[in-house]
């Protein structure tokens, strides 16, 4: 008995996109989580992004309005 096509051809693909995915919520990103994950097959795509770690979020600065309503104490007034 012989495997499907799924198995051959779609649980392979959808594992590596599955790799590239948490490879772009990480520093590795996305396409370097893809190209590792071939090459190294999904299991060491998938070591290798776990180990590069998470992302450093950048601090946005808040616009000048939002940021005179969080000094404020009490009560927000309307304009």
């Amino acid at each position: 008995m012989t495997p499907g096509p799924i198995f051959v051809y779609l649980l392979p693909l959808l594992t590596v996109l599955a790799v590239g995915l948490l490879g772009s919520t990480r520093r590795i990103g996305f396409w370097p989580a893809i190209i590792l994950s071939v090459l190294l097959t999904p299991i060491g795509g998938f070591l290798v992004a776990l180990i590069s770690g998470p992302k450093y979020l950048k601090q946005r600065a808040l616009p000048a309005r939002a940021a005179s309503r969080t000094l404020r104490s009490g009560p927000p007034t309307r304009v």
